[in-house]
């Protein structure tokens, strides 16, 4: 349960694309300024919870369908504003879906069954039982009470207060997929951030707190793994890390992987990771673009290739960290990472001495 008595007012003032206009995915970085609530005093590691609205278009044909105006009155706001703010319509419940087979004539049922039972309606939104049901009928009061509670997203800050005190900055790909007739479809958060939320426009957000966390000991060295937006707190560590060294702290070694499809394409916050190896804020600096040759390359692959070097900082009391995909990659790099022990360390159980490393919180992962 997201605690909402310390949420904040923000509002958008940059938003650049990272990917290049061919790329398969969209990543934009965005940046936010605090309009109200409590102070920036979010850490490295940190997310944030955002909460989007849907597309006023989307909305209006909905509006539209059911005859709602602008007059009709729920909770002190408009029929139309809780459906834009409050209310999502792209994903439906069980009751929804039974409310509107029930008010179906004939034909649609039958349609509308053979979808359901197939399965077909899990990616479905309110848009798209209009457009396939044009005989669906829901009294409109009563969409409030058949329509999930809009929740906010969460994202992984991308910068550091250290840096950069009165922003917060983020890295966000905008999700796509097909639903079940094969149209386009858009994450509501990602889209509307990266597309749809106006400059300046204020934004409701809540900082959360989290246990993925720089040592405490400045002097130990890190590794992290980011590909992909995964980048994004490790970006925020190399901004304090490097604030810090030129405020005269011992600070150690910073050793990134990351990666994507293409280099000339999803080589994210490029120059700034370039300008801190140059400046010898980033020791090392290990790519690895999948489509770039024609044996696809992973972050994973690169760790077991530099093994003995991987090796040689974490026996040396380095801390490594992993940000992603939670599915293959994360999996992958620590499959690789129990190699590496094995191979290397001379361990016979390096399960173990993962666990250790986990115990004593030189091992972690922020992966979804």
């Amino acid at each position: 349960m997201i605690d909402m008595r310390n949420d904040l007012m923000l509002q958008l003032v940059e938003r650049r694309l990272l990917s290049a206009p061919n790329s398969q995915k969209e990543v934009f970085h965005l940046s936010f300024q605090k309009i109200s609530g409590e102070d920036f005093d979010y850490q490295c590691g940190d997310s944030v919870a955002l909460w989007p609205e849907n597309s006023e278009q989307d909305v209006e044909k909905i509006c539209h369908h059911f005859a709602i105006d602008g007059t009709q009155m729920v909770d002190s706001l408009s029929l139309r504003e809780l459906l834009r703010i409050r209310h999502c319509i792209t994903h439906l419940t069980e009751p929804l879906l039974e409310a509107v087979r029930q008010r179906l004539d004939e034909q649609d049922r039958e349609n509308f069954d053979r979808y359901h039972h197939d399965n077909s309606l899990q990616t479905a939104s309110l848009l798209d039982l209009i457009d396939l049901f044009p005989s669906i009928k829901l009294a409109a009061a009563d969409l409030p009470l058949l329509l999930k509670k809009m929740q906010p997203r969460l994202y992984s800050i991308a910068s550091a207060v250290s840096f950069c005190p009165n922003r917060l900055d983020l890295a966000v790909v905008v999700v796509c997929y097909k639903n079940f007739q094969n149209r386009d479809r858009y994450g509501v958060a990602s889209h509307y951030l990266c597309h749809q939320l106006p400059v300046r426009k204020p934004i409701r957000a809540l900082i959360i707190r989290s246990k993925f966390r720089l040592p405490e000991d400045l002097s130990r060295d890190v590794i992290m793994v980011g590909p992909g937006t995964g980048i994004a707190p490790f970006r925020s560590f190399l901004q304090e890390r490097s604030f810090l060294r030129k405020a005269g702290k011992t600070v150690g070694r910073n050793w990134l992987f990351f990666g994507g499809q293409h280099r000339a394409s999803n080589f994210y916050y490029q120059s700034e990771l370039e300008n801190w190896q140059n400046s010898g804020d980033l020791t090392n600096l290990d790519l690895a673009f999948s489509r770039d040759q024609d044996r696809k390359i992973y972050v994973q692959d690169r760790i077991e290739e530099k093994g003995q070097e991987v090796w040689n900082w974490l026996s040396g009391g380095a801390y490594f960290y992993v940000c992603g995909d939670a599915t293959h990659m994360a999996r992958d790099v620590d499959n690789a990472l129990l190699r590496i022990v094995k191979r290397y360390g001379a361990i016979d159980d390096p399960e173990s001495y993962l666990t250790r490393l986990r115990e004593e919180k030189r091992y972690q992962r922020d992966v979804y």
